[in-house]
């Protein structure tokens, strides 16, 4: 009877501790990763320097620009401007910047016409791509590998991957009518200068809203890869969930449920892989705020994306917007705006 006394007192001691080891921690203090701007995202070069970009904005002008990091994402310098138009008749945004094998980076975005001004919708849709060949200082077109008339429903949202094969993946979401969104996914085999037609990859079965789109490998080279997105019904209520492929995106397995709040919210998404862990981010208002509006928060997943638990706040409201970069096989940055100002905050697993 005292053995199973004891039993039953550190049982649930020796299940809080195994919960709290899969639980990141923040490690440091965070950094400014952007002034007056939103929307942060960064990927590491091939020189082991981070490069980031995010939508800046001032009381004119929107621009995208790019800035870098050379001490593992502990501080980061302004590099360059990819675009920049008059806000009043042009809007920019979702800015994701991606290293070829070649050693040349793109730059993909949204960049659309405002012709009935701000208020109204877009006149003209388009999801465009820019080139840099000095690592994010400089920049020029290269192409628009989607584009729509304007009207309520336009392309937005772009990540870009390299295939095993060495062709180039590009992924956004497109609007489809009635309150729908799918997921498209197109394909470039010369760097992003041309690109296949669209397929859908989630969608296409339902009128949800899906979007926010990000991807990652389950393992080094892995064909197997982990899609992830918010999807949101006819009432605005946010969900986050996965989709699976086996063979680099060929096919597509049916969605799964990252995570869910009946009386809130819960969406854009990113994913990353941190070691033998995934790592997926989301914004929710579940702890106050008017959606969109919300904290970020982080869930691990140790079976390669098939189950999600030891929730965690990075940030509590507002952050906004928030981004995902793996640092190494225990640690990885959050992103996120906050007050029109973007941080950086790294979190390491114990």
């Amino acid at each position: 009877m005292r053995f199973l006394a004891s039993l039953l007192t550190t049982a649930p001691l020796l299940l809080l501790r195994l919960a709290s080891a899969q639980l990141p921690q923040k490690d440091g203090s965070t950094v400014v990763f952007g002034t007056s701007g939103t929307y942060p995202r960064a990927v590491r070069l091939a020189d082991n320097s981070l490069l980031g970009t995010y939508t800046l904005a001032d009381s004119t002008n929107q621009s995208l620009v790019t800035v870098r990091s050379t001490d593992n994402g502990a501080s980061w310098a302004p590099l360059g401007t990819v675009v920049t138009n008059i806000s009043a008749i042009h809007e920019l945004g979702n800015s994701y910047v991606h290293q070829l094998p070649d050693g040349k980076v793109l730059c993909a975005f949204r960049n659309h016409d405002l012709g009935n001004g701000r208020d109204a919708d877009p006149t003209y849709y388009r999801i465009t791509v820019c080139l840099s060949e000095d690592l994010g200082e400089t920049w020029r077109y290269l192409s628009t590998p989607a584009q729509m008339p304007g009207g309520p429903d336009g392309v937005w949202e772009p990540f870009l991957q390299n295939a095993l094969d060495g062709s180039l993946q590009l992924y956004y979401s497109k609007e489809t009518g009635s309150g729908g969104q799918d997921s498209i996914l197109r394909r470039s085999t010369d760097g992003g200068k041309t690109w296949s037609a669209e397929q859908t990859f989630t969608g296409q079965d339902t009128n949800a809203r899906d979007g926010m789109l990000g991807v990652a490998r389950t393992a080094a080279n892995s064909a197997s890869k982990v899609a992830i997105f918010e999807s949101g019904d006819a009432n605005g209520h946010f969900t986050v969930h996965t989709m699976r492929t086996a063979d680099d995106d060929a096919s597509w397995d049916s969605r799964g449920l990252v995570y869910e709040n009946e009386t809130a919210s819960a969406g854009a998404p990113q994913i990353i892989r941190v070691g033998s862990r995934m790592v997926a981010s989301f914004g929710t208002n579940e702890d106050g705020g008017v959606w969109p509006q919300g904290a970020m928060k982080v869930m691990v997943s140790t079976d390669q994306g098939k189950t999600w638990a030891s929730k965690t706040t990075v940030h509590v409201l507002p952050a906004m917007w928030a981004g995902l970069l793996a640092l190494d096989d225990k640690s990885f940055l959050a992103l996120y705006e906050t007050g029109g100002t973007s941080y950086a905050q790294k979190m390491t697993f114990p």
